[in-house]
């Protein structure tokens, strides 16, 4: 017998990333948010909240608490589309760190290369 729950919180994040992307693409029209990518969704266990990992270009904090004083109408909106969802999560927005630590890890290797060359 196949275990169908095993992939489920998955499969809730990434329809939940993808929506989110285009609410803030498309429906947001606060001025404060831009340049945002939505490049992660984390479940909780119990699917009540989930943590929203995104990229911003520029102002970081800024960007960061208008979405989270967007949160609720996001949700809101995610409920109007997600109609067969039981509930929506509440989202708490997070930066995403991963891109800033892989360019630092490329730089180092550049640096290195570029050692190695003057040598």
């Amino acid at each position: 017998m196949v275990n169908r729950t095993t992939h489920r919180p998955e499969r809730i994040a990434s329809v939940i990333k993808r929506a989110v992307s285009v609410i803030i693409e498309s429906e947001i029209s606060d001025p404060r948010i831009h340049g945002v990518d939505v490049t992660d969704v984390v479940m909780s266990r119990d699917y009540r909240y989930a943590t929203v990992f995104v990229s911003i270009d520029g102002d970081d904090e800024s960007v960061l608490k208008a979405l989270d004083g967007s949160a609720g109408y996001i949700r809101r909106v995610l409920a109007e589309q997600l109609i067969e969802m039981r509930g929506i999560p509440r989202l708490k927005f997070q930066m995403d760190k991963s891109g800033s630590y892989y360019k630092h890890i490329d730089d180092v290797i550049k640096g290195l290369h570029d050692n190695e060359n003057n040598e």
